[in-house]
Protein backbone atom coordinates (compact mmCIF):
# COMPACT_ATOMS: atom_id res chain seq x y z
CA UNK A 1 0.00 0.00 0.00
CA UNK A 2 1.15 3.51 -1.06
CA UNK A 3 2.12 5.83 1.76
CA UNK A 4 -0.67 8.34 1.18
CA UNK A 5 -3.02 5.57 1.16
CA UNK A 6 -2.08 4.89 4.68
CA UNK A 7 -2.41 8.23 5.26
CA UNK A 8 -5.57 8.33 4.32
CA UNK A 9 -6.98 5.38 5.83
CA UNK A 10 -5.49 6.62 9.36
CA UNK A 11 -7.05 10.28 8.91
CA UNK A 12 -9.54 8.97 11.30
CA UNK A 13 -7.82 8.03 14.17
CA UNK A 14 -4.91 11.39 13.89
CA UNK A 15 -6.94 14.56 15.45
CA UNK A 16 -9.69 15.14 13.01
CA UNK A 17 -12.61 16.33 15.08
CA UNK A 18 -15.47 13.40 15.69
CA UNK A 19 -18.64 16.45 14.92
CA UNK A 20 -17.05 16.42 11.33
CA UNK A 21 -18.10 12.84 11.14
CA UNK A 22 -21.78 13.23 13.04
CA UNK A 23 -21.93 16.25 10.30
CA UNK A 24 -21.65 14.48 7.76
CA UNK A 25 -24.45 11.69 9.44
CA UNK A 26 -26.77 14.29 10.23
CA UNK A 27 -26.18 15.42 6.30
CA UNK A 28 -27.23 12.05 5.40
CA UNK A 29 -29.94 11.47 7.66
CA UNK A 30 -31.71 15.03 6.74
CA UNK A 31 -31.22 14.02 3.05
CA UNK A 32 -33.40 10.36 4.14
CA UNK A 33 -35.88 12.30 5.52
CA UNK A 34 -36.22 14.98 2.55
CA UNK A 35 -36.50 11.65 0.14
CA UNK A 36 -38.96 9.62 2.94
CA UNK A 37 -41.51 13.03 2.66
CA UNK A 38 -41.24 13.18 -1.18
CA UNK A 39 -42.27 9.96 -1.62
CA UNK A 40 -44.50 9.50 1.10
CA UNK A 41 -46.06 12.28 2.46
CA UNK A 42 -45.63 15.49 0.77
CA UNK A 43 -43.51 16.60 -2.35
CA UNK A 44 -44.07 20.20 -1.04
CA UNK A 45 -42.90 19.58 2.55
CA UNK A 46 -40.09 17.68 0.68
CA UNK A 47 -39.13 20.00 -1.68
CA UNK A 48 -38.59 22.53 1.77
CA UNK A 49 -36.83 20.26 3.57
CA UNK A 50 -34.31 20.01 0.58
CA UNK A 51 -34.02 23.46 0.22
CA UNK A 52 -33.22 23.74 4.08
CA UNK A 53 -30.77 21.59 3.60
CA UNK A 54 -28.96 23.28 0.44
CA UNK A 55 -29.28 26.61 2.47
CA UNK A 56 -27.47 24.84 5.85
CA UNK A 57 -24.30 22.95 3.31
CA UNK A 58 -23.75 26.51 1.98
CA UNK A 59 -23.70 28.07 5.24
CA UNK A 60 -21.99 25.42 6.90
CA UNK A 61 -19.16 25.47 4.30
CA UNK A 62 -18.66 29.56 4.66
CA UNK A 63 -17.96 28.87 8.52
CA UNK A 64 -15.67 25.20 9.25
CA UNK A 65 -12.57 25.84 9.74
CA UNK A 66 -11.07 23.07 7.78
CA UNK A 67 -10.50 23.84 4.23
CA UNK A 68 -11.34 20.45 3.16
CA UNK A 69 -14.29 19.77 4.85
CA UNK A 70 -15.62 23.09 3.43
CA UNK A 71 -14.69 21.77 0.19
CA UNK A 72 -16.41 17.81 1.11
CA UNK A 73 -19.89 20.34 2.35
CA UNK A 74 -19.75 22.11 -1.12
CA UNK A 75 -19.72 19.08 -2.85
CA UNK A 76 -23.22 17.75 -0.94
CA UNK A 77 -24.59 21.10 -2.29
CA UNK A 78 -25.76 19.93 -5.93
CA UNK A 79 -27.82 16.36 -4.25
CA UNK A 80 -30.70 18.82 -2.99
CA UNK A 81 -30.27 20.99 -5.82
CA UNK A 82 -31.17 17.27 -8.30
CA UNK A 83 -34.30 17.08 -6.56
CA UNK A 84 -35.67 20.67 -6.54
CA UNK A 85 -35.12 20.55 -10.06
CA UNK A 86 -36.21 17.26 -10.41
CA UNK A 87 -39.20 17.60 -8.20
CA UNK A 88 -40.16 21.10 -10.64
CA UNK A 89 -39.93 19.29 -13.98
CA UNK A 90 -43.46 17.17 -14.02
CA UNK A 91 -44.98 20.47 -13.87
CA UNK A 92 -43.51 21.26 -17.22
CA UNK A 93 -45.32 18.71 -19.54
CA UNK A 94 -41.97 17.56 -20.49
CA UNK A 95 -41.12 14.04 -21.77
CA UNK A 96 -40.05 12.02 -18.73
CA UNK A 97 -36.70 10.66 -21.12
CA UNK A 98 -35.77 14.34 -21.13
CA UNK A 99 -36.26 15.07 -17.61
CA UNK A 100 -32.83 13.77 -17.05
CA UNK A 101 -30.77 16.26 -19.74
CA UNK A 102 -32.85 19.26 -17.36
CA UNK A 103 -31.28 17.96 -14.52
CA UNK A 104 -28.04 17.46 -15.79
CA UNK A 105 -27.65 20.63 -16.83
CA UNK A 106 -27.20 22.34 -13.30
CA UNK A 107 -25.54 19.30 -12.16
CA UNK A 108 -22.54 19.50 -14.82
CA UNK A 109 -22.72 23.23 -14.10
CA UNK A 110 -22.26 22.74 -10.17
CA UNK A 111 -19.84 19.81 -10.73
CA UNK A 112 -17.52 22.40 -13.37
CA UNK A 113 -17.64 25.19 -10.52
CA UNK A 114 -16.94 22.75 -7.98
CA UNK A 115 -13.40 21.23 -9.90
CA UNK A 116 -12.15 25.05 -10.56
CA UNK A 117 -13.20 26.34 -7.04
CA UNK A 118 -11.19 23.08 -5.77
CA UNK A 119 -8.63 22.79 -8.15
CA UNK A 120 -9.58 19.55 -9.58
CA UNK A 121 -7.93 18.34 -12.68
CA UNK A 122 -9.57 15.71 -14.63
CA UNK A 123 -7.26 13.17 -13.53
CA UNK A 124 -8.11 14.03 -9.89
CA UNK A 125 -12.05 13.08 -10.70
CA UNK A 126 -10.91 9.63 -12.74
CA UNK A 127 -11.48 11.29 -15.97
CA UNK A 128 -8.98 9.57 -17.48
CA UNK A 129 -8.80 5.81 -18.86
CA UNK A 130 -6.72 4.69 -16.12
CA UNK A 131 -3.93 2.59 -18.34
CA UNK A 132 -6.13 -0.52 -18.72
CA UNK A 133 -8.29 -0.03 -21.57
CA UNK A 134 -9.70 -3.70 -21.50
CA UNK A 135 -10.30 -3.48 -17.91
CA UNK A 136 -12.70 -0.25 -18.47
CA UNK A 137 -14.09 -2.19 -21.34
CA UNK A 138 -14.97 -5.05 -18.75
CA UNK A 139 -16.53 -2.75 -15.83
CA UNK A 140 -18.28 -0.97 -18.95
CA UNK A 141 -20.35 -4.28 -19.51
CA UNK A 142 -21.58 -5.26 -16.61
CA UNK A 143 -23.84 -2.20 -16.91
CA UNK A 144 -25.97 -5.18 -19.39
CA UNK A 145 -26.74 -7.67 -16.51
CA UNK A 146 -27.26 -4.30 -13.83
CA UNK A 147 -29.82 -3.18 -16.10
CA UNK A 148 -31.20 -6.06 -16.49
CA UNK A 149 -31.39 -7.57 -12.97
CA UNK A 150 -32.95 -3.91 -12.21
CA UNK A 151 -35.20 -4.05 -14.19
CA UNK A 152 -36.96 -7.32 -13.04
CA UNK A 153 -37.08 -5.29 -9.79
CA UNK A 154 -38.94 -1.93 -10.81
CA UNK A 155 -40.20 -3.14 -14.32
CA UNK A 156 -40.74 0.55 -15.74
CA UNK A 157 -42.04 1.85 -18.60
CA UNK A 158 -40.25 2.36 -21.71
CA UNK A 159 -39.01 6.05 -22.11
CA UNK A 160 -39.24 5.81 -26.12
CA UNK A 161 -42.60 4.83 -28.19
CA UNK A 162 -41.07 2.75 -30.04
CA UNK A 163 -38.07 0.09 -30.34
CA UNK A 164 -36.17 1.26 -33.32
CA UNK A 165 -32.31 2.13 -33.86
CA UNK A 166 -32.43 5.71 -34.11
CA UNK A 167 -34.82 6.56 -31.21
CA UNK A 168 -32.48 3.70 -29.40
CA UNK A 169 -29.32 4.92 -29.88
CA UNK A 170 -30.61 9.15 -28.93
CA UNK A 171 -32.08 8.06 -26.30
CA UNK A 172 -28.79 5.78 -24.81
CA UNK A 173 -26.57 9.29 -25.44
CA UNK A 174 -28.57 11.16 -23.49
CA UNK A 175 -29.11 8.72 -20.73
CA UNK A 176 -25.21 8.40 -20.72
CA UNK A 177 -24.42 11.67 -20.62
CA UNK A 178 -27.08 12.78 -18.58
CA UNK A 179 -26.99 9.53 -15.93
CA UNK A 180 -23.84 8.13 -16.44
CA UNK A 181 -21.48 11.00 -16.81
CA UNK A 182 -23.27 13.38 -14.97
CA UNK A 183 -23.77 11.27 -11.68
CA UNK A 184 -20.44 9.72 -12.01
CA UNK A 185 -18.56 12.52 -12.32
CA UNK A 186 -20.60 14.31 -9.04
CA UNK A 187 -20.80 11.33 -6.38
CA UNK A 188 -17.70 9.37 -7.22
CA UNK A 189 -15.43 11.70 -8.87
CA UNK A 190 -16.00 14.61 -6.46
CA UNK A 191 -17.91 13.52 -3.58
CA UNK A 192 -15.98 10.42 -3.04
CA UNK A 193 -12.47 12.21 -4.16
CA UNK A 194 -13.08 14.64 -1.06
CA UNK A 195 -14.41 12.58 1.87
CA UNK A 196 -10.99 10.40 0.58
CA UNK A 197 -9.23 13.12 1.26
CA UNK A 198 -10.40 13.63 4.96
CA UNK A 199 -11.49 10.30 6.08
CA UNK A 200 -10.27 7.45 3.40
CA UNK A 201 -11.20 5.01 1.29
CA UNK A 202 -13.19 2.91 3.22
CA UNK A 203 -15.14 5.93 4.60
CA UNK A 204 -15.99 7.38 1.60
CA UNK A 205 -17.11 4.12 -0.02
CA UNK A 206 -19.58 3.83 2.31
CA UNK A 207 -20.42 7.30 2.74
CA UNK A 208 -20.97 8.37 -0.95
CA UNK A 209 -23.22 5.00 -1.51
CA UNK A 210 -24.77 5.44 0.95
CA UNK A 211 -25.78 9.14 -0.48
CA UNK A 212 -26.10 7.81 -4.07
CA UNK A 213 -28.89 4.99 -2.81
CA UNK A 214 -30.42 7.56 -0.57
CA UNK A 215 -31.46 9.69 -3.99
CA UNK A 216 -33.19 6.31 -5.14
CA UNK A 217 -35.84 6.21 -2.27
CA UNK A 218 -38.22 7.34 -4.51
CA UNK A 219 -38.65 4.06 -6.50
CA UNK A 220 -40.00 2.91 -3.52
CA UNK A 221 -38.90 -0.73 -2.96
CA UNK A 222 -36.36 -1.98 -0.51
CA UNK A 223 -35.30 -4.48 -2.71
CA UNK A 224 -34.26 -1.75 -5.23
CA UNK A 225 -32.27 0.13 -2.78
CA UNK A 226 -30.03 -2.75 -1.70
CA UNK A 227 -28.81 -3.54 -5.15
CA UNK A 228 -28.34 0.03 -5.89
CA UNK A 229 -26.45 0.01 -3.03
CA UNK A 230 -24.17 -2.82 -3.87
CA UNK A 231 -23.71 -1.32 -7.51
CA UNK A 232 -22.79 1.74 -5.71
CA UNK A 233 -20.43 -0.01 -4.05
CA UNK A 234 -18.77 -1.91 -6.91
CA UNK A 235 -18.35 1.68 -8.87
CA UNK A 236 -16.49 3.32 -6.04
CA UNK A 237 -14.50 0.44 -5.70
CA UNK A 238 -13.28 0.52 -9.64
CA UNK A 239 -12.39 4.02 -8.93
CA UNK A 240 -10.40 3.59 -5.93
CA UNK A 241 -8.63 0.42 -8.13
CA UNK A 242 -8.48 2.34 -11.34
CA UNK A 243 -8.32 5.79 -10.64
CA UNK A 244 -10.78 5.97 -13.31
CA UNK A 245 -14.62 6.87 -13.73
CA UNK A 246 -14.50 5.83 -17.63
CA UNK A 247 -15.92 2.28 -16.93
CA UNK A 248 -17.95 2.70 -14.70
CA UNK A 249 -19.99 5.83 -16.53
CA UNK A 250 -20.45 3.92 -19.37
CA UNK A 251 -21.56 0.83 -17.28
CA UNK A 252 -23.96 3.68 -15.23
CA UNK A 253 -25.25 4.56 -18.92
CA UNK A 254 -25.77 1.04 -20.43
CA UNK A 255 -27.46 -0.40 -16.98
CA UNK A 256 -30.03 2.83 -17.02
CA UNK A 257 -30.75 1.94 -21.42
CA UNK A 258 -31.34 -1.37 -20.41
CA UNK A 259 -33.70 -0.68 -17.48
CA UNK A 260 -35.45 2.14 -19.54
CA UNK A 261 -35.18 1.65 -23.33
CA UNK A 262 -34.16 -2.42 -24.17
CA UNK A 263 -35.99 -4.62 -21.55
CA UNK A 264 -39.38 -3.32 -21.22
CA UNK A 265 -39.62 -4.22 -24.77
CA UNK A 266 -38.07 -7.30 -24.28
CA UNK A 267 -40.27 -8.08 -21.82
CA UNK A 268 -42.93 -6.78 -24.00
CA UNK A 269 -42.39 -8.90 -26.91
CA UNK A 270 -41.76 -12.15 -24.24
CA UNK A 271 -44.67 -11.57 -22.25
CA UNK A 272 -46.83 -9.25 -24.09
CA UNK A 273 -46.79 -6.34 -21.13
CA UNK A 274 -44.35 -3.81 -20.36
Amino acid sequence: MKITEMVNDKRLNIGLPSNYIITLIVYLLALIAAELLTTYVNKIWGLSLHTIILFALLVNASMVESPDFANLLRSLMPIPIIRVVGLSIPMMQIQPLYWFPIVAIPLFAASIILMRNQGLSLKDVGMTLGGNIKLQALIAATGFFSGIIEFFILKPAPLIEQFTPALLIGAFFILLISTGLAEELLFRGILQTNVTKMFGTVFALLYTSLVFTTMHIGWIYFSDLVFVFSVAMFYGYCLIKTKSLVGVTVAHGISNSMLFLVMPFVNLAAFGIF
